[in-house]
């Protein structure tokens, strides 16, 4: 899996496993401009700043994965690809938001299109898994986000859970248990706000601080509240398939 390389030193993280936030780059973290390396024309997604500060202030290591094959077809070099990982971390330390890693996999796609020929490139769960053995990242209690289903099948594979951006980036909406999201949100700060509330209600269920019977019900109004409800609900019942059709936001179930 040489197509795999990251900011990180190599040596062992010795610290406790611990939750973190795989985040997509191209259409969830910053605008999609196909190919692009030059640190110039990278903008982050809308609100993708608050998100990222706001989850960095609740201790989630935040990693960036992401397929890009531009490599393998010669459109920009691995020094240039490099040059734009390392201006992005410099972008969100400006804003007070440390980047974890940057996990990328230069393949092109396999022979059966978009069917991966190596074991890295997303929607194959290989940069989760690298990422949690080089930071002990505890991939059950971790999140996957992306614009795409590929992404959430990533994050699935992995052990993730998982939320979709529903910005209008998935046309196919080729489903399976796999590829059907957890949440399904318009923005980043709403991810954010999701993965925020609904480990805040598991830990709170587990706690035994707010009984079922006590949760707001189904019909309420969205919001954090809602978020927790719904997923403090899932938890007392137990994993359930969750079934996503195209423009269905907030909790799946």
């Amino acid at each position: 899996m040489s197509a795999i390389f990251s900011g990180h030193d190599g040596s062992a993280d010795a610290s406790p496993a611990r939750a973190a936030v795989f985040i997509d780059k191209d259409g969830t973290l910053v605008e999609d401009v196909p190919d692009n390396v030059d640190p110039a024309r990278v903008r982050f997604t809308p609100h993708a700043l608050e998100a990222l500060r706001m989850l960095a202030e609740r201790g989630y290591p935040l990693i960036v994965v992401t397929n890009q094959p531009g490599l393998a077809y010669g459109r920009f070099t691995r020094a240039e690809l490099t040059r734009l990982q390392l201006a992005l971390a410099e972008m969100m330390q400006r804003e007070g938001v440390l980047l974890t890693d940057f996990y990328a996999c230069t393949h092109a796609p396999g022979p059966a299109g978009p069917v991966p020929a190596c074991l890295c490139r997303v929607p194959a769960p290989g940069l989760l898994r690298q990422a949690a053995r080089t930071h002990r990242i505890d991939l059950q209690r971790s999140w996957m986000v992306g614009d795409l289903l590929d992404d959430i099948e990533a994050g699935r594979r992995a052990g993730c859970r998982t939320v979709l951006l529903d910005v209008g980036s998935e046309t196919v909406w080729r489903m399976s248990p796999l590829r059907t999201p957890h949440y399904r949100v318009h923005d980043l700060l709403e991810a954010a706000r999701t993965i925020i509330a609904s480990d805040e209600a598991a830990t709170r269920l587990d706690e035994g601080v707010v009984p079922e019977a006590q949760l707001p019900q189904r019909g309420e109004p969205p919001g954090l509240m809602r978020h927790a409800a719904s997923a403090l609900q899932a938890l007392a019942r137990g994993p359930r398939a969750a079934r996503a059709q195209p423009g269905d936001f907030g909790r799946l179930s």
